[in-house]
């Protein structure tokens, strides 16, 4: 009796040890090896890289310091970066605006992001917090508040560029002053 208590101990044990080695690979899609390349060149101390498709795109999602994520086309090229940065990782002009405003005093801050995207400068998004309310309240380098944005938290692509739009000259060297 004590022989058979033993095995099955011994058969739970291997049966968990084998199941915690599982590493979701299977989360993650293949990709092109010149999407690969240019990944890797762009972030090359990218760990815990996964990836998968989204309205046409490829998303890297990986740490790099801070939890990223990289869109890119399905040539390689790159669209954007979206950044989970910490308040204090914010430049000292956003914080200092956000801080003189009603949703610094008010307002519970939720989350920080950085957004890098191609031919546009970055900016910061600070998601904010009121009871059952949010916002997205999105800042230039400089700190001005550039716009306000209803979070419904439906939408995990809110950042993400449009596909195929082409910018007018008029639109590209206003975007290019700024």
């Amino acid at each position: 009796m004590k022989l058979k208590i033993y095995i099955l101990i011994l058969a739970l044990g291997a049966a968990w040890s084998l199941q915690s080695c599982d590493n979701d690979d299977h989360d993650s899609i293949a990709v092109p090896v010149e999407l690969q390349n240019a990944f890797s060149s762009k972030y090359p101390n990218a760990v815990n890289v996964k990836w998968k498709g989204k309205s046409g795109y490829y998303i890297a999602d990986f740490y790099d310091g801070y939890e990223t994520s990289a869109w890119f086309t399905q040539d390689g090229k790159w669209q954007m970066t979206e950044t989970d940065i910490p308040y204090m990782a914010l430049p000292q002009a956003v914080r200092k605006s956000f801080e003189a405003t009603e949703y610094h005093t008010s307002w519970r801050t939720d989350d920080v992001d950085k957004l890098e995207r191609k031919g546009v400068e970055t900016v910061y998004v600070i998601e904010v917090e009121k009871q059952n309310q949010e916002l997205d309240l999105y800042y230039s380098g400089e700190g001005v508040l550039i716009k306000k944005v209803v979070d419904t938290d439906d939408r995990d692509d809110q950042y993400l560029p449009a596909p195929n739009v082409t910018l007018t000259d008029e639109m590209r060297r206003f975007l290019d002053t700024k």
